[in-house]
């Protein structure tokens, strides 16, 4: 007999799988040789629907699937997150491709399929289940990242994603299972009962070492970075800004979910070591950002060192450092997703993505200059904006724990960043342009970029409810 499922629980990813459905049978159905951009209007307009009925759902709570799926306030909280995302992926896919010329119509399918895999890796209860939506995110964005078979740079970055991800499922799956064999169940209540009761032992270890590696490769810690660079380069810029920010954000909801809630009671094991992590990769992703000078590897490298900044949290171990981790990332979602909206708009204009090109880009567009410079700041954690108080939540959580060590090398690498993000400001204001001729910017790319702008301000401005929000998460 099949359990009884609450759909009422699961309704938003039924949603997202009819849109999905209804969008193939579009793209079927409409000529090949058509110009308008239907799968992109239709998507917009599905996605605009889901957020409002996602409002809708903030009183919903429980559990389904006999327990694998669970739909709580963390779960709310990062689909939210999630959608926001897509809507400005999808603007960037829409821009991007205008200028390349190329069909796009299966690149929004396979966003679709990453939107699903990260819905579900927010609401997975079970081991099998959030394997499964990783896949789902991950091979989509394999796919993706590798789009452009006409570009060699694509092509390398999709094979070493896809051969290195390869890698990370694998110790996924064999730390699962040496977790079985310790715990017999998948489910993460189950797996909590008994990490309460048992003492760490050779085969729990060896499976945490394993999944955290998986965990790591996804959210691009040290060592597990040697990815990054080369795919933030290679893959088509939407790819890029949604590993940025949504990929990431998924693999720290993952760290949230078993290393707060499933493994806690297990902290004072791993809780040095997760320091000691995050001190290294926020050191290394600052120091090598130094000396790019391809504005992509440069968020590749920065987008290291910001993981070692949210890795402080994990390392606090308490509902603060949860809280920074939530409160972080929100604020990272509206000055990165900033960052990738005039990199657009930008490569399309000049057809480079070098930062010596970026001279005097405040005489050819004052909008991209003014909108770069905001998000530059406030990755360097300049206050008022969002990322200042993102990172005060984070040294806070550390320092409460003991880790003021920890809070020392993270200040040591906030002025360390400053150096490379300041330099290219410099670049936009007060160098030269290698070209007079202006950079136009479409009303929508226009009306992003604005939104882009009041969310780093409000969100550093006016921290209330969006630290209720972080908080409301971590406790549900």
């Amino acid at each position: 007999m099949f359990p009884l499922i609450n759909w009422n629980l699961v309704s938003l990813e039924v949603l997202m799988a009819i849109s999905l459905v209804f969008l193939v049978m579009v793209d079927i159905a409409l000529p090949k040789k058509t110009t308008k951009d239907w799968i992109g209007t239709f998507s917009f307009i599905a996605l605009f629907g889901l957020i409002i009925f996602w409002l809708t759902q903030g009183n919903i709570h429980g559990t389904t699937f006999s327990g694998m799926f669970v739909m709580d306030s963390l779960a709310w909280f990062f689909k939210g997150f999630f959608l926001v995302v897509m809507v400005f992926v999808f603007a960037m896919t829409q821009e991007f491709f205008k200028s390349l010329g190329e069909r796009r119509n299966e690149f929004y399918l396979l966003l679709w399929l990453a939107l699903m895999g990260m819905c579900f890796i927010a609401s997975a209860a079970d081991f099998l289940l959030m394997f499964i939506s990783i896949e789902i995110l991950t091979i989509s964005l394999y796919v993706m990242t590798a789009y452009l078979k006409s570009d060699k740079l694509s092509i390398e970055a999709g094979m070493k994603y896809l051969i290195l991800g390869a890698l990370a499922s694998g110790f996924f799956l064999y730390g699962i299972s040496f977790l079985y064999g310790a715990t017999h169940s998948t489910r993460f209540d189950v797996i909590q009962s008994y990490v309460s009761t048992h003492a760490m032992s050779s085969m729990t270890i060896f499976a945490l070492v394993l999944i955290f590696a998986a965990v790591g490769f996804k959210i691009a810690a040290v060592p597990f970075h040697m990815w990054v660079a080369d795919v933030y380069q290679g893959a088509p810029t939407p790819v890029t800004a949604l590993l940025s920010v949504g990929s990431k954000a998924a693999g720290f909801i993952i760290l949230i979910r078993l290393f707060f809630s499933v493994f806690g009671a297990w902290h004072p094991q791993w809780g040095l070591l997760l320091a000691t992590l995050s001190a290294i990769t926020m050191t290394y992703g600052n120091l090598v950002a130094m000396f790019q000078t391809n504005i992509k590897r440069l968020l590749g490298y920065s987008s290291i060192a910001h993981a070692g900044y949210l890795l402080m949290g994990a390392a606090a171990g308490s509902v603060l450092g949860a809280t920074g981790i939530n409160f972080y990332l929100l604020g990272y979602l509206f000055t990165n997703l900033a960052v990738f909206l005039v990199i657009i708009v930008f490569s399309i204009a000049t057809k480079s993505d070098e930062i010596a090109d970026y001279a005097g880009l405040s005489k050819r567009s004052g909008l991209l200059a003014f909108t770069m410079l905001l998000a530059l700041v406030s990755l360097a954690g300049m206050p008022p904006l969002a990322g200042f108080f993102g990172k005060f939540i984070l040294l806070m959580a550390v320092i409460k724990s003991g880790y003021v060590w920890l809070a020392l090398i993270a200040a040591i690498n906030i002025v360390i960043s400053m150096y490379y993000y300041m330099m290219v400001a410099k670049r936009i204001y007060v160098d030269s342009p290698h070209s007079p001729s202006a950079i136009t910017v479409s009303s929508g790319m226009r009306l992003l970029l604005i939104v882009a702008i009041a969310g780093i301000i409000i969100i550093g401005i006016f921290q209330g409810p969006f630290l209720d929000a972080a908080i409301s998460a971590v406790k549900g």
